[in-house]
Parts: C-alpha cells; structure tokens; sequence
C-alpha cells in the first residue's frame, strides 16, 4: 500500500513540474510571470473586470492585484475605463488578447496531443475527485 502511495505522489509531482514547465516556457515567449497569465486568461474568459472581482477571481490581495496591473499597463496588455457607473473596469488590449488566444490555442493543442480517451478520462477525474475529498478530510481533522 505504501508504495503505491509513493508512486501516487511521485507522478503527481512529476505531472505537475512538467505541466509548470511548459507554462514557464510558453511564459518567456512573452516576458511574462505566471501570475500575470493569470490576469489575461480571467480578463479573457470575463472580458472585463473590476478590481474587486480580480481579487475575488486571483484570490489574492489588494496590493498584489494592483502590482499586476500596474505592470501589465506598462507592457501594454490590459487596459483601464470606466464602465457606465462611473467605476473602473479593466480588460485586454489587443497585444493582451493575442496572448489570450494564443494561450487558449497552446492549451488545446497540449491536451488533444495528452488526453486519455473520454472513459479513461473519466475514470481519472472520478478517483481523483474523490482522493481530494478524502485527503481535504484528512486535513482538515
């Protein structure tokens, strides 16, 4: 038991390194940080927001949201208005949506090169679903 346990986390770690590895050299095509793809792909999904939602969405602070857009207005990736209530909305300019769609492109190419067939799929997602839930028990005891 305990070696399959041990093979368990070893492919999960090593699965999540390599996934973290394409992400940081897809992140260097465009000079960006991790965290900043992050801000593309919600104001992409969302196509626009206000700061209150971006924390809500990043699940993270005022200060670090407001460092993000900071920089990314300096590279010309998002851009700020108002909407018709007079409040701040950010979305993507066009060099930001271009990396949206080119990352959206890049992502479907990767999982049509490493996705199981849907029963396959399926059955993955099912026992993982439900070790989440099982180790969420755990930790939380």
């Amino acid at each position: 038991m305990l070696d399959r346990f041990e093979e368990f986390t070893y492919l999960i770690s090593k699965i999540n390194k390599e996934i973290q590895r394409i992400k940081l050299n897809e992140l260097k095509k465009y000079g960006l940080k991790g965290s900043q793809m992050e801000f593309i792909h919600y104001l992409g999904k969302h196509q626009e927001l206000k700061f209150k939602e971006l924390c809500e969405v990043l699940n993270s602070d005022k200060a670090f949201v407001s460092r993000t857009i900071n920089d990314l207005k300096a590279k010309n990736i998002i851009l700020e208005n108002y909407n018709k209530d007079k409040k701040i909305i950010y979305s993507l300019d066009r060099k930001g949506l271009a990396i949206f769609e080119l990352n959206i492109k890049k992502t479907k190419q990767i999982c049509n090169e490493v996705y199981l067939d849907d029963l396959k799929s399926e059955e993955l997602y099912t026992s993982l679903r439900e070790l989440a839930n099982k180790l969420s028990k755990i930790g939380d005891k």
